[in-house]
């Protein structure tokens, strides 16, 4: 019996020691070598471009990139840059993580288990961007909020145009105005009098494709700020397409210009008795379309893009009043 308690004693106490160097082995992998002790916040700007994150131990691997805006692009490679990789990464394992859209530039580098790099682009967004990067092992994940301040935006250096491309026609009648005149039971003519001129306008618009996308007003403006950037277009002068000297912003609306007609001119039209007619005002419309291209540039960055499209104009220059003769079948 006394033998039997001993062995029953001795086997619990290899038991209690056989799970005191289980938890031990545990508290040492998991507690003792904690590789961060809070989850840190950083904020990165034009004039903080790098941030780095020091880590208390090297057991942890970055996870993923999460909250990213619609349309952001995450890849990974080597920090060479030249092998791609894919989140999340191995154990130990090094590498570069991009994140990247039309507005938005910036990457997370792992060169060793110490630090963590975050390295900002641009933002052309006009708020802060804010993202989570989660680290972690198979024990415990910490996450790392990051927010990019905005940056400065892209300015217009030059356009030009394709002039073997340029296409223009003077043949185009736009309705300006319509009277009816009834002259059927007069005793003499009835005179009318327009203002042919006085709503009319050069008409012109960009058609944009941004580096093969097409953006919306929204899009240009993150690009270029709410300063309208004035860039010079194509007039047509006796007969002959140049530059001579008008100025438009650089838009994605259609952009309404005076004309250079005498708003205020009067013409009259004169309907001789016995008549019952229709007269309509029409402005005669020199239009042309031309491709062009846009050369704009980042001063933080030293990005360069290109917007490419077609730019459009219609112009009034001269009228024309049209009598057309209304019958019993017109009625």
């Amino acid at each position: 019996m006394h033998v039997i308690m001993k062995t029953t004693f001795r086997r619990l106490q290899c038991g209690i020691l056989a799970v005191a160097w289980l938890l031990a082995g545990c508290n040492s992998d998991v507690f003792i070598d904690r590789f961060l002790s809070a989850e840190p916040s950083v904020s990165l700007s034009e004039t903080e471009k790098e941030v780095t994150v020091c880590f208390e131990a090297d057991n942890w691997d970055i996870l993923g990139v999460e909250s990213l805006r619609e349309g952001v692009a995450v890849s990974a490679t080597d920090l060479e840059g030249k092998n791609s990789k894919y989140l999340p990464f191995e154990e130990g394992e090094t590498g570069i993580v991009y994140c990247k859209n039309a507005f938005l530039d910036f990457r997370v580098e792992k060169r060793n288990g110490s630090e963590l790099h975050f390295i900002s682009g641009e933002n052309l967004y006009d708020q802060p961007f804010e993202t989570f990067v989660r680290v972690g092992n198979r024990y415990e994940e910490k996450v790392i909020r990051v927010s990019f301040s905005p940056t400065r935006k892209y300015q217009i250096d030059s356009v030009s145009y394709d002039w073997s491309q340029f296409s223009s026609f003077d043949y185009m009648l736009e309705p300006v105005e319509q009277v009816e005149v009834n002259t059927l039971d007069a005793s003499s003519p009835a005179t009318v009098y327009f203002y042919p001129y006085k709503n009319s306008a050069r008409i012109v618009e960009f058609y944009m494709q941004y580096g093969g996308w097409g953006g919306d007003e929204n899009d240009l403006r993150k690009l270029l700020g709410d300063a309208a950037s004035q860039v010079e277009i194509p007039d047509i002068v006796s007969g002959t397409p140049g530059l001579y000297g008008t100025k438009v912003s650089f838009c994605h609306h259609e952009q309404r210009l005076d004309a250079g007609l005498d708003k205020e001119l009067k013409v009259s039209k004169t309907v001789e008795a016995g008549k019952h007619v229709r007269l309509e005002v029409y402005n005669g419309i020199e239009q042309y379309h031309v491709p062009y291209k846009a050369y704009l540039s980042n001063s933080l960055t030293v990005k360069k893009l290109e917007i490419s499209g077609t730019l459009s104009s219609k112009r009034p220059f001269n009228y024309l009043i049209i009598p057309i003769a209304i019958t019993d079948e017109d009625k």
